[in-house]
């Protein structure tokens, strides 16, 4: 899976982590869209979905610019994400 990696998900809101594979090739805010269904999905309707999505780098606390294409960011194979 080339065009995709594995990233750790904390979901604040549900004070819950997830594994997910997410596209290189979709901008970030595509993403959050991704993530909040995939978080809602696996919490079993716990998250209430809204278009007030942002990304934050677990390792340094920089939020993401949901514009950025993924591929262009640091995001890897491992790298926790905490999504508001």
């Amino acid at each position: 899976m080339t065009n995709k990696v594995l990233v750790n998900v904390y979901v604040i809101k549900l004070d819950k982590s997830y594994d997910i594979y997410i596209p290189l090739d979709l901008p970030v805010g595509e993403i959050a869209g991704l993530i909040c269904k995939a978080a809602n999905i696996l919490s079993e309707n716990q998250l209430k979905s809204n278009n007030n999505y942002a990304i934050m780098d677990g390792s340094n606390g920089n939020f993401y610019d949901l514009n950025t294409i993924v591929g262009n960011t640091n995001i890897r194979n491992g790298k926790q994400l905490i999504f508001f």
